[in-house]
C-alpha cells in the first residue's frame, strides 16, 4: 500500500510540473514577452502606431491572464486516484496516508500559486515598462514649456503663460475732439493684498456726443436707474439699486492685445455683496436697459488707434442680448489696437468712440491688462475672462474748464 501511494505521489507531482511548464513557460504570452524584450519596439511616432501598440499590449495581458488561470485551475483539481482510493481503502492506515498526501498536495498547490503570481507580476511589470517609452525630445520640450510658464501676477506674463517684455504701451492717440471731463480709474489686478494696481486716465468728448458721455459718467459714479414711474410707486415692495461701476465693476473680457471690456457681471450678486447678504432675495429687481436708445447720436471718430473708449451704438447696456441682470456686463470698451470691426454700421458689434486715454502711464497699464492670461473657452481663441480678477477700486471724475469760461471771468 505504501509503495503504491508513493508512486501515485510522484506521478501527481510530475503532472503538475508538466502542466506548469506547458501553460506558463511555453505559453504564447510568455513567448511574445520574450520576443518583445529581446527586440524592443521603436518609439511610437504616429497615432496609428500608438493604437496598434496599445492593442498588442492589451492582447498580451489577456493571454497572460488566461494562461495563469488555466494553470491555477489545473493545479487545483483533485486527482481522481485520490477519491477512488478513499472509497476503495477501508482501513484506517490507508485513510491517514491519504490525508497526509492531501496535505502534501496542498503545499504543492500553494507553491505553484505563489510561483504563478510572481511570474504574472514580473510579466505585467515588463509590459508596463514596454508600454511607456518616453521620447527624450518631447520630454525636453515639455520641461522647457513648463519652465517658460510664468506667474499671472508678473507684469511680464503674457498670453499662453509665457514671459515677455515689460509693458511699454502704444503711443497716446491724437486728440480729435474737445475733452470736457477727465476720468481716473484705479484698477487692482489680483487680490489687493498680493496683487498690483495701476490707473487708467482718460478724457471724454462731451461736446461731440453729450448723450453718450452723460450716460457713461452716470455709470461711473452715481449709477444708472432705468426703472419707470410705476415701478417706483411700488418701491416699498421691491429691492433695487442703481447700476454703477463703483459697485462690483471689473474687467469682464479680454481680447488678447486688442481690447478690454469693463462692466457689472451680475446686478443681483453685486447688490447682495455690497450689503453683506447671501443672495439678493426674491424681491430684488434688476435695472433694465436705458430707454430711449442713443442710435441717433453722432460718431466722433473711428476705432483707428489704441487707447480709445467706446460704448455700444445704442448705449450702455446694449453690449449683449443677455437678461437684465447681466445686461451691463459689457458696458464699455478700451481698445488696445485699432478695431475696424467696431465701426461696421447697423451691426450688433457697432460701437461709438466717446473718449481717449491721455497719458503714457495709462497706456502702459492698458497694455499690461490687455495681455493678461485669460480663461480660454472651447470654440474661442485668445479671448475670455482674465485668470486674475481685475477689479475697479476707485473712480474720480473732474470737469475740464473751458477757455470761454475763463474769458468771461476775466471780463467780469
Amino acid at each position: 500500500v505504501l509503495t503504491h501511494h508513493h508512486n501515485e505521489k510522484k506521478k501527481r507531482e510530475y503532472v503538475n510540473t508538466s502542466l506548469y511548464n506547458t501553460h506558463l513557460v511555453q505559453s504564447p504570452a510568455s513567448i511574445a514577452i520574450a520576443i518583445a524584450i529581446a527586440e524592443p519596439q521603436p518609439v511610437v511616432s504616429t497615432r496609428e502606431q500608438s493604437i496598434a501598440m496599445k492593442t498588442l499590449i492589451c492582447t498580451l495581458h489577456v493571454l497572460l491572464l488566461f494562461a495563469s488561470l488555466a494553470t491555477i485551475s489545473t493545479a487545483w483539481t483533485t486527482p481522481i486516484g485520490t477519491t477512488q482510493r478513499l472509497k476503495e481503502s477501508p482501513t484506517t492506515i490507508q485513510r491517514s496516508n491519504t490525508n497526509a498526501n492531501d496535505d502534501t498536495t496542498t503545499i504543492t498547490r500553494k507553491e505553484l500559486l505563489h510561483k504563478t503570481i510572481q511570474i504574472g507580476a514580473s510579466a505585467s511589470a515588463t509590459l508596463a515598462a514596454m508600454t511607456y517609452r518616453p521620447n527624450p525630445a518631447s520630454a525636453r520640450a515639455r520641461t522647457e514649456a513648463e519652465e517658460k510658464k510664468c506667474d499671472p501676477g508678473d507684469a511680464r506674463c503674457r498670453q499662453g503663460g509665457e514671459l515677455g517684455d515689460m509693458p511699454s504701451g502704444q503711443p497716446i492717440p491724437a486728440v480729435t475732439n474737445r475733452i470736457t471731463y477727465v476720468v481716473q480709474m484705479i484698477v487692482d489686478i489680483g487680490e489687493r493684498r498680493e496683487g498690483d494696481a495701476g490707473y487708467i486716465r482718460f478724457g471724454v468728448y462731451g461736446d461731440a456726443c453729450p448723450g453718450s458721455v452723460k450716460q457713461l459718467l452716470l455709470f461711473l459714479t452715481r449709477g444708472i436707474t432705468s426703472m419707470n414711474k410705476e415701478t417706483f410707486e411700488d418701491a416699498l415692495e421691491i429691492d433695487f439699486a442703481p447700476v454703477s461701476l463703483m459697485d462690483g465693476g471689473s474687467v469682464q473680457n479680454i481680447c488678447s492685445g486688442k481690447g478690454i471690456d469693463f462692466g457689472i457681471p451680475s446686478q443681483s450678486k453685486a447688490y447682495s455683496k455690497n450689503r453683506g447678504l447671501r443672495t439678493a432675495g426674491p424681491n430684488f429687481v434688476s435695472q433694465s436697459r436705458p430707454m430711449p436708445t442713443l442710435e441717433g447720436e453722432a460718431f466722433p471718430r473711428p476705432h483707428s488707434a489704441a487707447g480709445l473708449i467706446s460704448i455700444p451704438a445704442k448705449g450702455i447696456g446694449y453690449g449683449n442680448t443677455l437678461s437684465d441682470d447681466e445686461a451691463y456686463s459689457s458696458a464699455f470698451t478700451i481698445t488696445a489696437e485699432e478695431a475696424p470691426t467696431l465701426d461696421k454700421p447697423n451691426s450688433a458689434q457697432q460701437q461709438r468712440v466717446i473718449g481717449q486715454i491721455i497719458d503714457n502711464e495709462s497706456m502702459q497699464f492698458l497694455d499690461r491688462i490687455a495681455n493678461l492670461p485669460v480663461q480660454k473657452k472651447v470654440g474661442k481663441s485668445n479671448s475670455g475672462p482674465p485668470l486674475l480678477k481685475v477689479r475697479v477700486r476707485d473712480i474720480d471724475v473732474q470737469k475740464v474748464k473751458d477757455d470761454s469760461d475763463k474769458k468771461k471771468k476775466k471780463s467780469r
